[in-house]
């Protein structure tokens, strides 16, 4: 391909040497950034970064948070690793390198953006960059509470019931179980936020008694979740079916009883009147 009959002795050299680096250098790609979703408060988070350099030299790593830097790998240079002071940031070190970085004991302020940037050295130092959001739980101090406008029904019985999760960062997702039954399509988490960032969630749960299944306990719990670091359910409610009528189910109901007392009132009274009438004639026909 590089012919000096057909050019220049300087334009041979400078032709070959460009597609001596350009064929065999390609450029940086595949660059993959994994962080977790959502960590827990005081846990250690493992941010991780891939990437194909295709026979290129990797000249440099950089994490950023919220595009500050705070870690870096130059292979170059020693030490290799060299950790910015950003605050609430504690870098593990010794765990970290080229292709990962561990920051130890996690609190809310890390909750962000987290960039990853790539190099690849001379001549070309392509460079590219992905970013990742992580969310750190602060979980709710105590489970969440489950409440009922009744706790006995009877068929076509309205029942409402409440739940509600403590304050969290960020706010809990809600979900019912009706005995061990996940509820679908209930009324939307309601998240009542505070000051300080945190938000507490509430949902209801309607129902009605008519169109549930003839079993005679519903057992009503919810449960909270945040992300899938952290799950809590709530006591279970106990709602208890009664008759209609109480009486009926043992046989008679209290106004048929009554009926009958009455009833047999009348006859002991009218035998009594009988009686004596029969007392006094027997009576007279003796004198």
């Amino acid at each position: 391909m590089c012919n000096m009959t057909s050019l220049g002795l300087l334009h041979f050299f400078i032709v070959c040497i460009t597609l001596h680096v350009f064929g065999t250098v390609n450029s940086l790609k595949s660059l993959q950034i994994h962080v977790p979703t959502a960590v827990m408060t005081n846990q250690d988070a493992e941010l991780m970064c891939t990437y194909d350099l295709e026979g290129a030299q990797l000249y440099s790593i950089r994490w950023y948070r919220n595009m500050i830097e705070f870690y870096r790998y130059v292979p170059k240079e020693s030490p290799a690793t060299k950790v910015f002071p950003v605050a609430e940031i504690k870098v593990d070190v010794a765990l970290s390198d080229q292709n990962r970085v561990v920051l130890n004991q996690v609190d809310r302020t890390l909750t962000g953006e987290y960039q990853c940037e790539v190099s690849a050295d001379a001549p070309l130092f392509h460079t590219d960059i992905k970013a990742a959001e992580m969310v750190v739980v602060e979980p709710p101090l105590i489970k969440p509470n489950v409440t009922s406008n009744r706790l006995s029904y009877v068929g076509g019985d309205h029942i409402r019931a409440n739940c509600s999760s403590p304050p969290s960062l960020p706010a809990a997702n809600i979900t019912w179980y009706v005995n061990e039954q996940m509820v679908p399509g209930f009324t939307a988490n309601h998240v009542l936020n505070f000051s300080n960032g945190y938000a507490s969630s509430q949902a209801t749960l309607e129902l009605e008694a008519a169109a549930l299944s003839p079993v005679p306990t519903l057992m009503i719990r919810c449960e909270a979740t945040i992300f899938d670091v952290w799950k809590e359910s709530s006591n279970v409610l106990v709602l208890r079916e009664r008759s209609a009528n109480p009486a009926s189910a043992l046989g008679r109901s209290f106004t048929g009883a009554a009926n009958e007392t009455r009833l047999s009132t009348i006859i002991i009274v009218l035998l009594q009147i009988v009686l004596n009438m029969v007392i006094n004639t027997y009576e007279t026909s003796i004198r």
